[in-house]
């Protein structure tokens, strides 16, 4: 049996580079992820009773039946803002509007 001489070209940066890439983007993609986080809370905290439609720091909340709902209270304005889920709340607590809401939605199916 003879020995059969076998060369093999290893590239001594390109593992290493490539290591080195990969944690880079991991480090960079977590970074962006925590500054979209604070900035999110950042801006949340900034904007936080001021309402949608004048942008004034006016809203208060209100009790609704078993809802609470904020309601601005600039007089030249009066928006009222619903929470997911509240809509259904109110109009559950209030049986006729469920009723003329499920028959206005009929229309569409």
């Amino acid at each position: 049996m003879t020995k059969e001489k076998v060369s093999v070209i290893i590239k001594t940066g390109d593992h290493e580079d490539l290591y080195f890439k990969e944690q880079e983007q991991k480090k960079i993609k977590k970074l962006r992820a925590q500054i979209e986080h604070d900035s999110n809370k950042q801006y949340k905290e900034e904007h936080k009773n001021h309402c949608f439609r004048c942008g004034t720091q006016s809203l208060a909340e209100i009790s609704y039946g078993s809802v609470k709902v904020d309601v601005c209270v600039n007089e030249k304005c009066g928006a009222m803002h619903l929470d997911p889920g509240e809509m259904e709340m109110i109009m559950k607590d209030q049986g006729g509007l469920d009723k003329i809401r499920k028959a206005v939605f009929s229309i569409f199916k």
